[in-house]
């Protein structure tokens, strides 16, 4: 084939490029001549090139893939670790993904800024949008403040946190000197992970996103990054949208991987010290913003 017709292309993943040499070695087919026919057949509508497509995808679904599909989600409930020769049965602990209430804290905004439907001398509904990104910024320091608290009711320390604020309740008033004070009670969706167990997981874990549940069905995952999206169940309390993380085609590093909007934090539990990746989830959705006239019981 002339050079000017030649393409080169680096595959993402060494698993990937595996893949490929099987299938080349069961089709009898070059390494060049399978992808120039997967590529030929992904471009055409023609019967036969659909069989050879569907061909290739049972090839590649080996008993191993569809345990691993069968337990897709299981990791999102419970965390194992990878047993290590010197460990013993009873030293290895199982994390489960649990809900955590945290206590209430208050929180007084230096410079409170309602919208322009409220009314002067009063606690209008409307809560300014540059107020509520301030609030959920402090929510969000709350939470990470309290991580060693909530991963001392994990009952283990993970190597990745995901804290997800499924419900937050803020209640405000105004005091006798004016200033608005706020009360804010939040409720956590724990997600904790083994990181040896997230690395045998095909399972994105580092890119968790919330999405409309609609922009999902309309758009699909919008990535070629992911075969598909998998929704985490408790994650959130709104009806319209939810947190997913996507189904990787590559196998994922996680030591080499960035991650970003993480808190790494050191944790000591009987008195053995570990890092832990935190990051905090929070939508807007899941922060609800309720007015009282009297001050907040003790």
């Amino acid at each position: 084939m002339p050079s000017h017709n030649r393409i080169t292309v680096n595959l993402p993943s060494k698993s990937l490029y595996s893949a490929l040499k099987k299938l080349a070695l069961k089709t009898e087919l070059t390494l060049s001549g399978l992808v120039q026919k997967i590529v030929i057949a992904s471009l055409r509508s023609d019967a036969t090139d659909t069989l050879f497509l569907e061909g290739l995808r049972a090839d590649t679904n080996t008993d191993e893939v569809k345990i691993q599909k069968r337990n897709l989600t299981r990791i999102l409930h419970h965390t194992l670790p990878v047993p290590k020769e010197e460990y013993t049965s009873d030293k290895l602990v199982t994390l489960n993904a649990r809900s955590i209430v945290l206590p209430d804290y208050q929180y007084a905004a230096p410079d409170v800024k309602f919208t322009r439907h409220t009314q002067s001398g009063t606690l209008g509904a409307n809560v300014s949008d540059e107020l509520k990104k301030l609030i959920r910024e402090s929510l969000k320091e709350y939470v990470i403040s309290r991580v060693p608290i909530v991963i001392g009711q994990l009952g283990g320390t993970p190597d990745i946190l995901h804290l997800f604020v499924k419900k937050a309740v803020v209640r405000y008033y105004r005091d006798d000197h004016g200033s608005i004070i706020f009360k804010i009670r939040p409720e956590l969706h724990a997600l904790p992970l083994f990181i040896n167990d997230a690395m045998n997981s095909p399972l994105d874990l580092l890119q968790v996103k919330f999405k409309q549940f609609k922009d999902v069905a309309v758009n699909g995952w919008g990535n070629v990054k992911y075969e598909r999206l998998v929704l985490i169940d408790n994650a959130s309390t709104s009806r319209s949208g939810g947190y997913f993380v996507g189904v990787s085609l590559y196998k994922l590093d996680y030591i080499a991987d960035e991650y970003k909007d993480f808190h790494c934090m050191n944790i000591v539990n009987n008195t053995v010290k570990k890092s832990v990746n935190c990051t905090v989830h929070i939508h807007h959705r899941d922060v609800k913003f309720k007015k009282t006239l009297k001050p907040f019981a003790p």
